[in-house]
């Protein structure tokens, strides 16, 4: 069974109705998880969130692990 996760773009507006937009589907939580910081990293406005969504929800996972493990992937260290 194929598995999608959702990045959702959510938007609070104080006037009207929060938006809500799919920037990005994903067959794997680690794809999900790096696309989701990356727009985290980018994003200027306080008003602007993103989520994780399944077929069940809205995930709830331990985010500062998910963001480590994204960050140590990142890094070209040479360790020895």
């Amino acid at each position: 069974m194929d598995k999608t996760i959702l990045v959702v773009e959510i938007i609070k507006y104080k006037t009207m109705g929060d938006q809500y937009t799919i920037k990005k589907h994903a067959k794997t939580l680690e794809e999900a998880t790096r696309y989701k910081v990356s727009l985290e990293t980018l994003n200027e406005m306080e008003n602007t969130s993103y989520k994780l969504f399944n077929e069940f929800g809205q995930l709830e996972y331990d985010q500062e692990e998910e963001n480590k493990k994204v960050e140590s992937e990142e890094t070209d260290e040479i360790r020895f």
